[in-house]
């Protein structure tokens, strides 16, 4: 029988369309910590050939989500602070990792970095999430 988390990361990795859609998917999920992956390819890409901030935000917040969603109840993004540390060239994966900063009765902080294969960070986040009344564990049977 799978335990929460695993099913936490099926349910995402399955039902986040436009994450899916992007080739991103969910490796690690336990309780204040998260991981999420992105193999690039050419449509991660902008104009001048690096990857998108777009992609690199997305990433993080798809770690984030699987954070704030691992303390078994339905949560969402509240606000987040962004920056950019260094362009995306050359890369084949990207990795986000979400940390648990604080958590209290209503909001969780998370601190999320996006790290290349060379283990080179290319985008730090602090992102401040709500947790609600209803189990997360609801939404799994929609």
């Amino acid at each position: 029988m799978m335990d929460y988390y695993e099913k936490l990361m099926n349910f995402l990795n399955t039902r986040d369309d436009f994450c899916r859609s992007s080739g991103m998917r969910i490796t690690a999920i336990r309780e204040g910590y998260a991981e999420a992956v992105l193999d690039v390819e050419k449509r991660h890409f902008n104009g001048i050939g690096t990857v998108q901030g777009g992609a690199l935000f997305t990433l993080a917040d798809f770690a984030c989500a699987a954070g704030i969603n691992s303390f078994g109840r339905q949560a969402s993004s509240l606000s987040a602070s962004v920056s950019f540390l260094r362009p995306g060239i050359g890369l084949q994966r990207l990795t986000a990792k979400a940390n648990l900063v604080r958590k209290g009765q209503r909001t969780v902080v998370f601190d999320v970095d996006v790290f290349a294969e060379n283990g080179k960070m290319l985008l730090h986040s602090t992102m401040t999430g709500y947790i609600s009344d209803r189990p997360m564990a609801d939404a799994f049977e929609q």
